[in-house]
Formats: C-alpha cells, sequence, structure tokens
C-alpha cells in the first residue's frame, strides 16, 4: 500500500476531511480516550490517526490486502452483511467515512452500526455532497449526478448510493437516530476545475437549500425513545 514520506498511510479522502471529522470527533468526546469502530477502514490512515490520539480502534475492512496498518489486525467483514456481532459493542463511538455510498444498502449500515454503540455513544458518516453548487451544476449541464457520474473521469466507479440530506434525515430516523450535527468539509465545494468553481461562487447566492462543500459530516447518535 502506499505511503507517503516517513511511512504513514496516505488518506484517500478529499484534502483536509480527516482534519474536520478528527475536529468533529473532539468535539463530542472532549478530553475522553475512545473506544471505536472504524468502518470500511481501507488502508487505516484514519484508524493510525486515531491510534495516535490515544483512542482504542477496531477497524472493519473487507479487503484484509488493502489494510497496511501494522499495529492493529483488521476484522474483516463485508458491511453489506450483517458484521456488528464481530466487533465489541458499548463502544463510544463509529465512524464510517466515505464507505456509505459504496453499500448497497445504507439503512443496513446504520442499523448494525447502531447495534455497537453505548447508549450515549455517537456515529459519525460521511459522503459526497450531491447537494453542492458544482453537484447542481454538473447536473443541470448533464443530468449526472457529481460523483456517481458514467464517466469515470469525474466519478469512482464504485459509488452506487447517492445520500441526499433530507432523505438521510428519514433514513436515520427509522433506523433508531438522530442527527444531532450536519457539517461539511470546507465551506464551500472545492473539488473542481477552476471554472466550475469560479461559475459557482457567482450563482451560489442565488441558489436555496443545502450547499457547502465536497462532504457531508454527520453526527448521529441512538434514539432513546426508538427499539433497537
Amino acid at each position: 500500500m502506499s505511503a507517503e514520506p516517513g511511512g504513514q498511510l496516505v488518506e484517500k479522502a478529499n484534502f483536509g476531511l480527516h482534519d474536520v471529522v478528527v475536529k468533529t470527533l473532539r468535539a463530542e468526546l472532549g478530553d475522553r480516550k475512545a473506544r471505536i469502530a472504524d468502518l470500511g477502514a481501507g488502508s487505516g490512515a484514519w484508524a493510525g490517526r486515531l491510534m495516535a490520539e490515544g483512542h482504542t480502534l477496531y477497524p472493519v475492512e473487507r479487503d484484509r490486502a488493502s489494510f497496511a496498518l501494522t499495529t492493529v489486525d483488521p476484522i474483516v467483514a463485508d458491511l453489506d452483511e450483517p458484521f456488528a456481532h464481530l466487533v465489541p459493542s458499548g463502544l463510544d463511538a463509529v465512524t464510517a467515512l466515505e464507505i456509505i455510498e459504496h453499500l448497497e444498502n445504507p439503512r443496513h449500515l446504520l442499523r448494525e452500526a447502531r447495534k455497537l454503540l453505548a447508549p450515549n455513544g455517537f456515529l459519525i458518516v460521511t459522503t459526497p455532497n450531491i447537494e453542492c453548487v458544482p453537484a447542481r451544476l454538473r447536473f443541470l449541464a448533464a443530468g449526472q449526478l457529481r460523483g456517481f457520474d458514467r464517466d469515470p473521469k469525474f466519478n469512482d466507479l464504485t459509488h452506487i448510493t447517492p445520500i441526499q440530506t433530507y432523505l438521510f434525515e428519514k433514513m436515520a430516523a427509522s433506523t433508531g437516530f438522530q442527527i444531532v450535527h450536519h457539517g461539511f468539509n470546507r465551506p464551500d465545494a472545492a473539488n473542481s476545475k477552476s471554472v466550475v468553481r469560479f461559475v459557482s461562487a457567482l450563482v451560489a447566492p442565488f441558489m436555496r437549500g443545502i450547499k457547502g462543500g465536497d462532504n457531508h459530516i454527520f453526527v448521529l447518535r441512538p434514539d432513546a425513545a426508538a427499539s433497537k
């Protein structure tokens, strides 16, 4: 697996996303050291970063060969199948960074993640933002969703499940969660050509609804009134 100079694992997420999620995690945990499951751990870059902060990590990854972190063994599981029974429960947090859009059934991920959490635990989900201004322009021009395009130049072809905020709110409620925070990797989307960014800046003030950056960041907590 590729690594940066000095042996640090390469983060495959959009630039800066992990930094914002770390701040989000700290806001939820305070100074506590937590037990955390990382769903869709990939190379282990995110898990390694959290372990460096003193947290106990349970990385879950389908492809054992892709996991390059040597300080912890991954739990090998397919997130489209039942996996909660393989992971310790009563966790302080579960993270699912840039994975839900790769899954056949996002509700299944939420239900299984909820089984892992302590009553006061929380889940962080990040996913490409199909509501940002460049995404709306992409759909207007080509009828394609940004990040879910037919053209591989504009898409990761393993993206199969776009997440839209209103529908995700309904999804969270139906699986026993409340969304307690909704943020973005940055205020405005940047992962576009300069001409798209320029046009986006011009038209953004005239657009209504959620816009934000390249990635959604959702924090969900179990709804005590909902049964598991």
